[in-house]
């Protein structure tokens, strides 16, 4: 069975997981694969707290969420954007849920991992039932696990599963194949699903009527417009406060930011380009969240000139990464050609670095033969990474690489680029779980998924297997090291930057600090 890992191509809002170690009652012993990040504050004023007195929001309960595209599906495993995670985590329930380092319990109350280090043993809560007011069980627990095992989207959050036993009705023992020691981290990300209704609804109506042991039931789905959800008042962490819920798909921006200052929008995370004109707006507040989600130029491998390495490396020259970031993200972004974020575990200073150099760019077209002008053909790029490719397209005419510009669909440009049929195009993507997820756009078995480059080279498959085999914590960043810098000498990927997380809301609703990556559940969110 191939491994399998986690992906969430960007739209705007990030879908990356935080990661951490078990906490000091449930620890497995190991540390933390992601650095815990505090995240800064937008707006100057804390989350949550009014930045102008505003109309006060009295009893409120419904919230209007803006999403910047339409969803495909809601299966709590199989999907490939940010906004599907999103919604898919107000529906489905987690065993167990990471932040800041620690894990704390969700549906899994406790666990203990044997002095194998490869058993690992979960107490499930008792009294959980599912939204069709069906109990929730550990059978639901072994086939959402084996669910995610043939996953070939979300399939890291169980990377190196090797069995799961059913003991009883609220126990279940995990066991891997190897000492894997973020394991658990990794498994704080597995949404539960019922197995009862997956075996009575069929494939389709299970990804697309949903049903989960969440805070939040699904309703409803209009296509191109709007998903909506009621809150589970029979939540087994108690009823929400917030009852009704619409994710409102809005595909412009502008629409986006005039929708929020007329109060039509409660929460969205914006694009950098609506900060200005959100920014100190009377009732608005705005996070900013750190980030390791990044924009990058994908190059397709198995055509040429995209197969050269000196070619992939002339292209990371050509960009002048902060003057992208200038015009296409108002300024707001941080500079950085490394597929790793400094953010993540495996990052090193001592890893190379591409810098804006248009003269060594022409200087290694012209070591292969490239005469310029030379017509790259057609850049295919979604609406809202649009002026990103302008500003692309720009700095490669100054080194004689031609391409032209199409907007398409987004969703329908994923399927192209994941099928092989795109040279070039450019987006941002973000990579869950723990650092072993970056896999998914690295190794060969993944070529057509988060591998969108599709890129194949054994020596790196291997390393990634080492990596999962390597107990010790400086050993497991060796491999990463050497990983990283190999895949940055060939320019596997073209990086152009790391992103910061912007949401913004009415100064009327309580929302905690978000973490890393900005993950947010509806039942933390309340009305003042």
């Amino acid at each position: 069975m191939k491994k399998l890992i986690s992906i969430t191509i960007i739209l705007t809002m990030a879908a990356a997981m935080l990661s951490g170690c078990g906490s000091s009652a449930n620890s497995n012993g190991s540390q933390p694969d992601v650095p815990n990040q505090p995240p800064s504050q937008g707006a100057g004023t804390s989350p949550g707290t009014p930045a102008d007195p505003g109309v006060s929001a009295g009893s409120r309960s419904d919230i209007i969420i803006a999403i910047d595209s339409d969803i495909t599906t809601l299966h709590p495993c199989d999907y490939a954007t940010s906004n599907e995670a999103r919604i898919n985590d107000q529906i489905y329930e987690h065993l167990m849920y990471a932040e800041g380092g620690i894990l704390y319990p969700r549906l899994a109350e406790s666990w203990e991992v044997g002095a194998d280090g490869m058993t690992y043993t979960l107490h499930l809560v008792k009294g959980v039932t599912f939204h069709d007011g069906s109990p929730f069980t550990a059978t639901d627990v072994k086939f959402s696990c084996e669910l995610y095992q043939e996953s070939a989207y979300q399939g890291a959050s169980v990377d190196g599963l090797k069995s799961v036993d059913v003991v009883d009705d609220h126990t279940v023992i995990l066991k891997t194949s190897t000492v894997f020691s973020p394991f658990l981290e990794n498994l704080a990300a597995v949404r539960i699903s019922s197995k009862s209704y997956f075996d009575s609804a069929g494939a389709d109506k299970f990804a697309g009527a949903p049903i989960g042991c969440g805070a939040y039931q699904f309703v409803s789905r209009d296509l191109g417009s709007k998903i909506t959800l009621r809150a589970f008042d029979d939540y087994y962490r108690g009823a929400p406060a917030i009852k009704d819920v619409i994710f409102r798909v809005l595909t412009d921006n502008a629409t986006i930011t005039m929708s929020l200052q007329a109060g039509e929008v409660d929460f969205v995370n914006i694009r950098e380009t609506s900060y200005a004109d959100l920014i100190g707006y009377p009732g608005i507040i705005i996070q900013e969240v750190p980030m390791s989600r990044f924009g990058f130029i994908s190059l397709n491998h198995e055509k040429y000139p995209f197969s050269e390495v000196k070619f992939r490396q002339a292209v990371a020259y050509a960009i002048d990464r902060q003057n992208l970031i200038d015009l296409a993200m108002d300024g707001i972004g941080i500079v950085n050609s490394n597929l790793i974020s400094p953010l993540r575990f495996g990052w090193s200073a001592d890893q190379p670095e591409y810098t804006y150099n248009p003269d060594k760019a022409k200087a290694l077209l012209a070591e292969i033969g490239i005469q310029t002008p030379y017509d790259l053909g057609i850049l295919p790029v979604a609406e809202q990474y649009k002026t990103q490719a302008e500003v692309i397209q720009s700095d490669l005419s100054k080194v004689g690489l031609i391409v032209q510009i199409e907007v398409q669909e987004f969703n329908a440009l994923l399927g192209s680029l994941f099928n092989g049929d795109i040279g070039i195009t450019t987006m941002q993507m973000s990579l869950e779980g723990v650092t072993q997820t970056y896999a998914m756009a690295l190794t060969s078995p993944y070529v057509g998924m988060a591998n969108n480059v599709r890129y194949s080279n054994p020596e790196i498959d291997a390393l990634f297997e080492r990596a999962v085999e390597a107990v010790d914590e400086n050993a497991r960043f060796a491999i990463y090291d050497e990983i990283f810098t190999r895949v940055q000498e060939e320019a596997v990927f073209v990086i152009l930057f790391n992103t910061v997380g912007l949401y913004a809301y009415s100064n009327q609703l309580i929302v905690p600090v978000l973490a890393l990556e900005g993950d947010y559940f509806i039942f933390d969110l309340n009305w003042k």
